[in-house]
């Protein structure tokens, strides 16, 4: 890419689409003109570096260009000529997805709008061809116009001769149909913002208040329930994070058309070269790794910390190892966690460096809010620094490896053969969908490797899509990442659509928190499971399914109960203390936290993810409601689902049978779902009661088999149990000697329930559509004074 200009942009506004900048979106906006329009329209917009308020401008084209205002006057005719010409192709494009039912198409056409508006657009040529900057307000309709030949009368003595002015070039012509583009010849007004955005308000009550007045009274009829005192709130989850959530959705995202722009030959990331080569390789976003570690003449900074919060740094899967307690490690590196909220990192880095002054010794990730560092070690001292840091520096810590995990399912194509529902029977699903099939206010979150958004079983209900390594919604699947795309059809898929399956909890929101990649699928970093649960528990997840498994050798088949719970009195004890604190965070959130219990045939706890009381853990069964043989087992099972011969989507809109706990996992999370779209007070100790006392024992060695209908039925019962006895104990306060009322009430409580509560919406009701209809009354009347 060749730099071509930098400008200021302290004077002008730049433009966002969906809360997020525009220039942000670069990547997006050309792969999509590319797949639109001929090569020529690839190197139309120019790509935007920011540098402070600076913005280095860089073009495909080698040649040297020019702003239009400094070219001749027939030269800047020729190239506003061309410009249009594009233009209108583009206009031609934004009538097309503006005329179409699909809300994804008509937000492409308001960013294309914002893009390639005459108003936002600054025109550099080299004489032949064109390059734009964009994503900033500029102000340049004037710049940009090509004024109408106009004919003038030439003064002479005796009988005024017309003249003709020489034409210049044809404007372009424009198209019919709704402008979805600042049309060039329009004449800027000269009037204050806020003047004429006065008199816009002004013009459009006058013209269109009876619209106004409809749309009111059609969201007051449509929403009498919600508007009622006695409706239930839904829970806000408290912010622990402070992660920055960004709602523009595109799910059309294809990594492969991401271009970086990363030089090979110039880190200036500040990790290792080898780590570098792997950023380069994955096409991670650049503007998260420039000057990551290092300044920009490579000096650490003066905190020894990342200057940016939750940015994971590649690891090579290639070099892993196995640990003292028989897990698969990243052994350069080790995590920490400082106990007490008020110990600032800060300072823990500049001790850490005054300790270990190396080279050798980098922080390399940061997590300010949750006070959490992963530290870049030599291998070969990763035991000895564990215990050596809590020695040397005075602060009191949780350290633990860097764990690798895997997706726990298995796909063996012959499966494809057997029979595809087997599983709503043994668990009886359609019973419990005669009473619910969800509701869209809960939210099940899966975090996964990938997940195909387009796929016509999942492209519904779809909320804040997010991935972790590249901070960014850009979520999508491959051929290599199919493990998400099957989980999340389980738990959400359609119904009644003449495809596939169904999901358990099929009109339930679904949250994709993406944390796998093509260069390693199938593998995720402790670092990556733990910000992806950060982002769900910020971001209203009611349920997250984690269908993902730690790797044992064969020889941890050989541990017995026994030894188990000797060896977790010392075994990974700070890693399961921080899981412990993360999961408490959810769990007074009220969130439901599903795990698979893993497909090793090893005990669960061993991983020291799975050893927290109100987490649930999934074994899994085979067609006959026998344990699957790969399934682990033991007393922290605590349900068990189908997960042999299980059929679900896979990428690019077809399907597929896998076995695994990751299949029996999102059954579980989908029943979840059904339970508190029916009592959502529920909290997860009565939830995983409610699963254990209504499911079949089949086998002392796991969790009781689900049955949903059962599920669902107690959920209600305790739900109407609880009203009844709120109600009850409020009464008999008021009267306590009246025996006769006391049995009255235990007869009859849920009738009298019901209909005073009717008669206390009605009354709630229509007082609230009373004082809004006298409110647009008293509006009407002093409008017509207002906007004489």
């Amino acid at each position: 890419m060749n730099k071509f200009t930098s400008i200021s942009t302290e004077n002008y506004v730049p433009l966002s689409h969906k809360e997020e900048y525009l220039h942000n979106k670069y990547d997006l906006i050309i792969s999509f003109i590319e797949n639109q329009f001929d090569e020529e329209f690839s190197t139309v917009l120019a790509f935007p570096k920011i540098n402070n308020r600076d913005v280095d401008w860089f073009s495909k084209f080698k040649t040297s260009f020019k702003r239009v205002n400094e070219f001749s006057k027939i030269e800047q005719d020729k190239i506003l000529n061309d410009y249009w010409q594009r233009i209108n192709k583009i206009k031609e494009l934004i009538n097309s997805l503006n005329s179409s039912k699909s809300e994804e198409k008509k937000r492409w056409a308001d960013l294309l709008e914002d893009v390639f508006n005459s108003n936002n657009n600054i025109i550099f040529s080299d004489g032949e061809n064109i390059v734009l900057l964009w994503g900033w307000k500029f102000n340049t309709s004037k710049e940009n116009y090509i004024p109408k030949p106009k004919k003038t009368v030439s003064p002479v003595i005796n009988k005024p001769q017309i003249i003709d002015i020489p034409p210049t070039p044809k404007e372009p012509e424009i198209i019919e149909g709704p402008q979805t583009i600042e049309d060039p010849t329009d004449v800027v007004d000269d009037k204050p913002w806020y003047l004429l955005f006065w008199e816009w308000i002004k013009n459009f009550i006058q013209k269109f208040w009876w619209i106004v007045l409809l749309l009111l009274l059609f969201w007051i009829l449509t929403n009498l329930e919600s508007c009622s005192c006695n409706s239930p709130e839904k829970t806000i989850k408290e912010d622990y994070t402070n992660i920055n959530n960004e709602d523009s959705v595109t799910y059309d995202y294809n990594p492969e058309n991401q271009t970086n722009n990363w030089n090979p030959n110039q880190n200036n990331t500040g990790v290792p070269d080898e780590e570098f080569q792997q950023i380069i390789e994955e096409n991670l976003p650049q503007d998260l790794y420039e000057n990551l570690l290092t300044d920009e003449d490579g000096n650490p900074y003066k905190d020894f910390l990342p200057n940016k919060e939750r940015v994971h740094i590649p690891i090579n899967m290639d070099n892993l190892q196995q640990n003292e307690n028989q897990q698969m490690i990243s052994p350069d590196r080790i995590n920490i966690y400082l106990k007490n909220p008020n110990d600032r990192i800060e300072d823990f880095a500049i001790k850490f460096k005054e300790e270990y002054p190396g080279n050798d010794y980098q922080i390399i990730y940061r997590d300010d809010n949750l006070r959490r560092l992963q530290i870049k070690i030599p291998e070969q001292e990763r035991i000895d620094l564990k215990n050596k840091i809590k020695d040397n520096i005075n602060t009191d810590v949780l350290i633990w490896d860097e764990t690798i995990f895997q997706g726990s399912n298995y796909n063996d194509p012959y499966l494809k053969d057997r029979r595809k529902n087997y599983y709503f029977n043994n668990i009886n699903a359609t019973e419990a969908w005669k009473t619910t099939t969800g509701n869209k206010d809960i939210v099940i979150a899966v975090i996964d490797d990938g997940f195909d958004l387009n796929h016509p079983e999942l492209n519904d209900n779809i909320i804040k899509p997010y991935n972790v390594l590249r901070k960014n919604d850009n979520v999508y699947a491959s051929k290599k990442l199919n493990h998400g795309t099957h989980v999340s059809g389980l738990a959400i898929s359609k119904k009644n659509n003449s495809k596939g399956a169904c999901g358990i909890a099929p009109d339930c929101s679904f949250m994709p928190i993406q944390i796998g990649s093509e260069t390693n699928p199938g593998m995720f970093t402790m670092n990556s499971i733990i910000d992806g649960v950060l982002y769900a528990v910020n971001n209203g997840a009611d349920v997250i399914n984690l269908s993902i498994q730690s790797i044992y050798p064969d020889e941890a088949k050989l541990i017995t109960d026994q030894q188990l719970n000797e060896m977790i009195k010392y075994m990974s004890r700070d890693d399961e203390l921080f899981w412990n604190e993360l999961f408490k965070i959810s769990n007074d959130s009220n969130i439901s936290i599903v795990f698979a219990a893993g497909n090793y045939d090893v005990l669960i706890g061993l991983d020291a993810m799975k050893r927290y009381d109100n987490i649930i853990t999934v074994s899994a069964v085979d067609q006959k409601n026998k344990r699957a043989d790969f399934s682990n087992y033991g007393k922290r099972s605590t349900i068990s689902a189908p997960g042999v011969d299980i059929w679900s989507c896979e990428p690019g809109g077809d399907f597929v049978m896998m076995d695994g706990t990751s299949m029996s996992a999102p059954i579980i999370s989908g029943v979840v779902g059904l339970i508190k779209s029916v009592n959502p007070d529920l909290n997860n100790s009565q939830i995983k009661s409610i699963l254990q006392s209504t499911g079949i024992e089949i086998d002392s060695k796991i969790g009781p088999l689900v049955q949903v209908d059962k599920v669902i039925e107690e959920a209600i019962s305790l739900k109407v149990l609880n009203k009844n006895k709120k109600k009850k104990e409020e009464i008999l306060k008021d009267n306590s000697n009246d025996d006769t009322l006391n049995k009255y009430i235990d007869n009859n409580q849920e009738i009298k329930e019901l209909v005073k509560e009717k008669e206390d919406d009605f009354t709630e009701d229509f007082y609230f559509i009373l004082l809004i209809i006298i409110g647009i009354l008293f509006l009407m009347l002093i409008s017509k004074k207002i906007f004489k």
